[in-house]
């Protein structure tokens, strides 16, 4: 026995010098271990315990935002109180106007007669031009393919934002993400290969000008959301489906995930509700896909994407009946979100918070001013922001690989690291404030992916996680910089700030009826 135990002694010795020497500063990086060696340093690596979670943000109450609300209301108006004391009673009384008055409104009528002369004398005077909503765009086939797809109608925006600072940082960063993009969108998918799911993660990324090769990956390209629209196949399923007069998007392996998934993507890509949807034959529009996704509303279930694509197509007083009868409206939706939980949601919960962001930007646009439980859902991804941005970053910049429960670090699995930052970032970068986009945990993140994805731009990445950074840094390059992608259409929909000019504020619209249309999908 003593002599097996003697001959035994060397190779593990040799195995703890192995395991040992690669933690040294400056030590070499061993090279790939057999099974032995890694059966042997699993005998001697200390199994470090799982973290415990730790706390999260949790959503204010009515009561907390209405008294923060009050308190910031009387900041402004104790200002003005005592210019108002001072100030002389007012006097109802009419009275003639005196020989200064007369000799003012002159005067003034003098300088407004020779200001129309002067305009309408000078060749060169143009009238300023009025503001006009951004139009929406029919995005054709290309007359090059052989299989046609319908046509797509689109919402053009403005791209918005001050600039970043002009360091080299910036501007290296803005290299970077140009070429990643660059280099992703030469790499279509196809419909022989890749599932309806990964044909829609494929233009999560790039929105309309998304192509997918039709039979295979030396096909023709078309429309990926065209082919998809139009019920093309995809590795043999389809995304869309007639029910008697309805249209419905599928849910389970290979289609969407989650309900209203779909729905909420073509919200992200700015497809407009009257696109039109070829399914089984049956013409339909996104219209009838929304009426059906506000019909299958139920509480107390995952209401993410509802969330995501109804604040997107509906107007902000919407209220409709779902098919249970219960009664809906925007609010509502928020309302139930934010009670959900973040852990355990889908990809971490960062797709709950987008749309409670998405909630809040659709608001602000069409009403200026947020209340109620979009208050509520402000302060809440605002408390997130924070909480992710001091409690979940690694030092390479990659977020949390596990997710919002704590920090961690899988060195050894960049996909993992691709997908929890991909997620995290994609929600920071379309819900922070513009000043905070360069902040230096942000842009790190944003170099981390680049980084990784250049270091391998040949790998066979998982669709749904590439998707979602590829999504990240579209959205990046289009807020700090002003820059579109080829196809002109804008992945980024505002800030969570109100913005400061009244022009930028979209007038509410006067219907209630939520019934969803082309002049809703406006922007």
């Amino acid at each position: 026995m003593r002599g097996w135990w003697t001959s035994l002694l060397p190779v593990v010795l040799a195995a703890c010098c192995v395991a040992t020497a690669g933690d040294r500063p400056g030590a070499a990086a061993p090279p790939s271990r057999s099974r032995a060696g890694r059966f042997f340093e699993g005998i001697v690596k200390k199994v470090e315990p799982t973290p415990a979670f730790i706390p999260l943000p949790q959503p204010p109450s009515q009561e907390e935002v209405d008294r923060a609300a009050a308190q910031s209301r009387k900041r402004p108006a104790a200002a003005a109180r005592p210019a108002a004391a001072v100030a002389a009673p007012a006097d109802n009384k009419s009275r003639s106007p005196s020989w200064s008055d007369a000799v003012a409104i002159g005067s003034q009528l003098k300088d407004a007669a020779s200001k129309v002369v002067d305009d309408a004398t000078n060749p060169d005077y143009k009238p300023n031009p009025k503001a006009v909503q951004p139009p929406t765009a029919v995005v054709a086939p290309s007359p090059k393919s052989r299989r046609q797809t319908p046509p797509i109608v689109v919402t053009r925006l403005q791209a918005t934002g001050a600039p970043p600072p002009k360091t080299q940082r910036f501007e290296r960063l803005r290299a970077r993400i140009t070429q990643t993009l660059a280099t992703y969108q030469r790499r279509p998918l196809n419909t022989a290969h890749n599932t309806p799911w990964e044909v829609m993660h494929g233009f999560i990324a790039f929105g309309i000008p998304t192509q997918v090769r039709v039979g295979g990956p030396s096909g023709d390209l078309a429309s990926a959301i065209g082919w998809s629209n139009m019920g093309g196949r995809c590795r043999g399923q389809v995304m869309l489906a007639a029910v008697d007069d309805r249209v419905v998007a599928l849910k389970g392996v290979g289609v969407q995930g989650h309900s209203a998934q779909y729905l909420a993507i073509l919200a992200q890509c700015r497809v407009a509700a009257n696109s039109p949807l070829t399914v089984q034959g049956k013409q339909f529009t996104v219209a009838d896909l929304i009426e059906e996704e506000k019909r299958s509303c139920k509480s107390k279930t995952e209401l993410t994407f509802a969330l995501i694509s109804l604040a997107h197509y509906l107007p902000t007083d919407a209220e409709w009946t779902s098919r249970d009868g219960e009664k809906w409206s925007l609010p509502r939706l928020v309302e139930e979100e934010i009670v959900q939980p973040i852990r355990g949601a889908p990809c971490g919960g960062t797709h709950r918070l987008y749309g409670l962001a998405y909630g809040c930007q659709r608001r602000l646009r069409a009403t200026g001013q947020l209340d109620g439980p979009y208050l509520r859902a402000d302060k809440y991804v605002r408390d997130y922001q924070n909480f992710a941005l001091t409690k979940l970053q690694n030092r390479d910049g990659s977020f949390s690989t596990e997710w919002f429960k704590y920090m961690a670090d899988r060195d050894d699995d960049i996909d993992r690291k691709i997908q929890t930052t991909g997620h995290i970032l994609e929600w920071l970068v379309s819900s922070l404030d513009q000043n905070r986009l360069y902040e230096s945990r942000v842009v790190a993140a944003a170099e981390f992916l680049c980084g990784a994805l250049m270091s391998e731009p040949s790998r066979e990445w998982k669709i749904g996680p590439l998707g979602h950074a590829l999504h990240a840094l579209n959205i990046y390059q289009e807020r700090a910089w002003g820059t579109v992608l080829p196809g002109g259409i804008a992945a980024y929909s505002g800030s969570m700030k109100a913005p400061q000019q009244p022009e930028m504020i979209a007038d509410k619209p006067e219907s209630s009826s939520g019934k969803a249309d082309g002049s809703t999908t406006r922007r």
